[in-house]
């Protein structure tokens, strides 16, 4: 059973071979057999259309178009053990909108091609009612033309296996403790010292005024992967992790869970956090217990996974 596209392609043309035919009655009346098309490469390898315009009598496809994709003699395989795997793709054009109507074998399949077996396609491509049917436009003033794209799979050996790793108690938790906090009111963002997590750097940043729209309003923290690059070029980190303001009375802490895709330092997603973290009339209230009788702030960040990719 043929899969035919239910879009014509317009442009553009099939890519790696077309065959026109003109005088296409005569072909029809004199050819019982087949025509087997000049080669053409793709893939690395030499192909050949093969063309049945009363159908192929050994599929029992009279009535029909037969079109086959054949991998030629003149390839130099290695061994007799051959195989190359192949996606395919047939096309009839429609002369009436200059189009391209798209036939496979079967949606998607990969066809093995190997000394046993060097021809795959198929055998019912078109009815010859439907092919010469005028308002089809397949054949028109005795011409048409078919064509093909040939894709073959090679394997690279490339690959990678992305995997969410649980971070270990021991590394998990990272405090910063910040001592005179009060007098950093107006000294803008403050950055804690870099510490490491599987295998790659972050910090802690802290608004003591608040963040864009909050500014003035709540404490702003934010987790900052503060790598130059990351691991692969144009790679992002995931990380599951908490934030956490620290009530030194051990009563009501204020934390939020958190996830983001981190980009490297500096670029516009290397940092995740909120500026709604604190109010600043509950943070330097003292019943609230957020500042210690000396005025030191302290905040953890507490990690749950992160993305690893080998």
């Amino acid at each position: 059973m043929v899969s035919i596209g239910k879009v014509k392609r317009e442009f553009p043309p099939p890519a790696h071979f077309i065959m026109e035919i003109e005088s296409y009655s005569q072909l029809f009346a004199k050819f019982d057999d087949r025509y087997q098309s000049g080669i053409f490469e793709a893939g690395g390898y030499k192909w050949r259309l093969v063309f049945y315009p009363n159908g192929d009598k050994k599929s029992n496809a009279s009535g029909h178009i037969s079109l086959y994709l054949a991998i030629d003699d003149a390839n130099n395989h290695r061994d007799n053990n051959w195989s190359v795997y192949v996606n395919f793709k047939f096309f009839v054009q429609d002369q009436n909108e200059n189009k391209y109507l798209p036939i496979e074998e079967a949606k998607g399949v990969v066809r093995e091609f190997n000394r046993r077996k060097k021809e795959w396609g198929c055998d019912r491509l078109l009815s010859l009612e439907a092919f010469m049917e005028p308002s089809n436009g397949y054949l028109v003033n005795d011409c048409c033309a078919f064509g093909v794209e040939v894709f073959v799979i090679k394997s690279t050996g490339c690959g990678e296996t992305l995997s969410m790793v649980s971070v270990e108690p021991a590394e998990s938790t990272h405090p910063w403790e910040i001592r005179n906090f009060r007098n950093l009111a107006y000294a803008g963002s403050q950055y804690s010292e870099s510490f490491t997590v599987k295998e790659r750097k972050w910090r802690i940043k802290i608004c003591p005024m608040g963040d864009g729209s909050e500014m003035g309003r709540s404490l702003a923290l934010y987790l900052i992967f503060d790598e130059e690059e990351s691991p692969q070029p144009n790679r992002k980190v995931y990380a599951k992790f908490k934030l956490r303001v620290l009530d030194h009375r051990r009563i009501n802490h204020s934390e939020k869970q958190l996830s983001h895709w981190f980009t490297t330092k500096n670029s516009k997603d290397s940092e995740w956090g909120s500026n709604e973290f604190v109010p600043l009339m509950d943070l330097y209230d003292p019943g609230c217990g957020y500042l210690n009788n000396d005025g030191t702030l302290i905040v953890h960040v507490e990690f749950a996974v992160v993305s690893e990719v080998n």
